[in-house]
């Protein structure tokens, strides 16, 4: 049984796009800077989130026993 359906890959819309080996060259060299520069600011953002914690929290307790 055949359908009356077409499909997707009939649309020009649907098919992938020529893609530029110079642009996405460009593309590489930079993405994943931004996203080492991202992570390195979350780490940081962590660490000195911990540090606040400790200093504002643990250290005025003082020695517990």
């Amino acid at each position: 049984m055949q359908s009356d359906q077409s499909s997707a890959a009939n649309s020009k819309l649907e098919v992938a796009d020529e893609v530029d080996e110079a642009a996405l060259a460009s593309v590489m060299r930079t993405v994943p800077l931004g996203a080492g520069v991202l992570a390195g600011a979350a780490v940081a953002l962590l660490v000195l989130g911990y540090l606040l914690v400790y200093i504002l929290v643990f250290l005025p307790r003082g020695t517990v026993g």
